[in-house]
């Protein structure tokens, strides 16, 4: 088996689901590929958000030094992104991918359109598009959480159908095993995972008041019913990144002092490849999920644990409704409150068998689209490897 180096450029030290993912993305490429990859990882944050490395001849020379460059899965799509001459979440244009001669997989990518849609950034990422996807080393992919939908909606179909759609590494984690201070071995628990980044898209009014409190409220009172429900039951708060701990502080906030002191835990917080695999136990682990943030869902639902979605980001309805399972997400605004998802959570409580079995199903089928699309790439990537430079 040939053995090929990988720059991956992607998110390391960000949100917990991008480690996840990448644990997925690797385990199944090395069950599906005739490949054996040794995946090098490249910060996009050093190019975008700490500005410390740039798209330049460094980088080039860098990538032309590995066998295959992957560049994803992220929200390389930023529909209202209007600081980058390509129009997306990378300062990066043609000009630069030509000058790179290895195979490039721009894989699972993902379409960000929560702070609208800007006919500057449409414009841009159109050209982006006609040159990258003309280019004869260059394999585009979307992940499947209505990412499709978006690019076929304001860039047009032509686009869409020129990248296929894949399920997200996320789905195929497999975290280790690990002890939880205050969650004993064969505990009942829900996993609760709050999302406390962009407050003014997830709480705020169409006034642009502050809903947290509110949102906190329902959330609390929700968790209040099923604990006093089952006394055995636990509440575990699973945070991904720092400022999840904001609405997890108001849902505490909103309980009852026993029930903060006698059934809940809030899960520590470690960041990058060390730091996802004792959250994701919690979702394996769990009885039940609530969850906001994509991975979470994702994770748990790989892991057929019964798993309720929030909504406040176009991307988590879209995965659900992607996978079949639509009625397991609720979205939350300052007119809908999330009485019929604990309706729903508390059934699975009681009753988990027909879930589990639902979500095994969801898993397999994934698996079998992953792996004829692993296929593809795998003879994509055989040419290209015999005729390199």
């Amino acid at each position: 088996m040939r053995s090929l180096n990988v720059l991956h450029l992607a998110s390391f030290v960000g949100n917990l689901g991008d480690n996840a993912m990448h644990d997925g993305e690797y385990r199944t490429r090395a069950a599906d590929l005739p490949f054996a990859l040794r995946h090098s990882p490249c910060e996009v944050r050093e190019f975008i958000h700490w500005q410390r490395r740039a798209f330049d001849e460094s980088f080039v020379g860098e990538a032309n030094a590995a066998d295959l460059v992957v560049i994803g899965g992220f929200s390389l799509f930023q529909l209202w992104r209007e600081t980058t001459s390509s129009g997306t979440y990378l300062e990066a244009g043609p000009e630069l991918f030509a000058a790179i001669r290895r195979p490039i997989l721009f894989h699972g990518l993902g379409v960000d359109a929560t702070r609208g849609v800007s006919q500057v950034a449409v414009a841009r990422s159109r050209a982006f598009l006609d040159a990258q996807l003309a280019f004869d080393h260059c394999r585009f992919s979307l992940r499947n959480d209505g990412s499709d939908a978006l690019i076929r909606d304001h860039l047009g179909p032509v686009y869409a159908d020129a990248m296929a759609v894949v399920p997200d590494g996320g789905l195929f984690a497999e975290p280790d095993a690990f002890d939880h201070p205050g969650v004993p071995e064969g505990a009942r628990f829900i996993a609760v995972n709050l999302a406390g980044d962009m407050p003014d898209k997830r709480y705020a009014g169409a006034d642009g008041a502050d809903l947290t409190r509110r949102f906190a409220a329902d959330v609390a009172g929700g968790l209040r019913a099923l604990l006093d429900e089952d006394p055995s039951l636990l509440c575990v708060f699973v945070p991904h990144i720092y400022s999840d701990f904001g609405p997890i502080g108001a849902v505490l906030d909103a309980l009852d002092d026993r029930i903060r002191r006698e059934r809940v835990v809030v899960a520590g917080l470690a960041q990058g490849a060390d730091g996802w695999a004792p959250s994701f136990d919690l979702y394996r682990r769990a009885t039940a999920v609530i969850a906001m943030r994509y991975h979470a869902c994702l994770g748990s639902i790989g892991f057929g644990t019964p798993v309720f979605g929030i909504s406040t980001h176009h991307k988590i309805e879209g995965q659900f409704e992607a996978l079949g399972l639509g009625g397991r997400c609720h979205a939350w605004t300052a007119g809908t409150d999330l009485a019929p998802l604990f309706d729903g959570l508390s059934g699975d409580l009681a009753d988990p068998t027909s879930t589990i079995a639902q979500l095994g199903e969801v898993r397999a089928g994934e698996r079998a689209a992953l792996k004829r699309h692993h296929d593809d790439i795998a003879a994509w990537l055989s040419h290209r490897l015999e005729n390199a430079p």
